[in-house]
């Protein structure tokens, strides 16, 4: 068995830029389908022209019917049963877990990013700030360690240096604006653009192969 069998098998996602197609992650492909065909679609040629594994669209199917965005028409045996789209928020796809709740992970670390790109010079708290008041939970040590790993892969250029009395101040490159979607941490511990479909840091440099 692969390995990416073996993570498949059990359970675990693969690291985004793993399923990443043409800068689109298998979700959002699934979900463009969906738009498309609206009325009446079944999983395989969903899979097929998504270019995605049978048992993701199963998965994300299951988490849209819960959350109200796909409804059964027709029940049968997996590859036989007929769905509709009962619910179009637009062109992204919706992020839910399994119970069709929307995922809060990664919502901190987009409202950084938008933070930096929208305001000029700030530091670790002025951040944290920001993001608390747009109703998110945030610990100041996320924010300092997303903006590490930012500054390492070539996002932020230091206005200010840091003192035992005050945080760096810093801002984000012009040149790396790369897009509105936040780069994002794995767990392998590296920095993916899904703007560029990259990674762009990685404590372990073969990460960058």
């Amino acid at each position: 068995m692969t390995a990416s069998a073996k993570i498949e098998r059990q359970g675990h996602r693969k690291p985004a830029q793993l399923e990443m197609i043409g800068g689109k992650c298998a979700r959002q492909r699934i979900w463009e389908q969906l738009r498309i065909r609206r009325e009446a679609f079944q999983i395989l040629p969903v899979a097929q022209h998504a270019n995605a594994e049978i048992e993701t669209v199963k998965t994300y199917l299951q988490c849209l019917q819960a959350g109200g965005y796909v409804e059964v028409v027709t029940r049968g045996h997996l590859k036989k049963a007929v769905y509709r789209l009962t619910k179009d928020d637009g062109l992204e796809a919706p992020r839910l877990t399994r119970k069709g709740e929307p995922v809060k992970q990664g919502l901190v670390s987009e409202a950084m990013w938008r933070t930096l790109r929208i305001l000029d010079v700030l530091d670790a708290r002025q951040i944290e700030n920001h993001v608390a008041a747009s109703g998110l939970d945030v610990k100041l040590a996320y924010v300092k360690t997303y903006l590490s790993l930012l500054k390492k892969a070539g996002y932020l250029q230091v206005v200010r240096a840091s003192t035992p009395h005050r945080l760096e101040l810093i801002r984000l490159k012009p040149s790396m604006n790369t897009g509105p979607r936040a780069p994002q941490v794995q767990r392998v511990k590296t920095l993916y653009d899904p703007n560029l479909n990259k990674v762009m840091f990685a404590e372990d440099p073969e990460e960058l192969q």
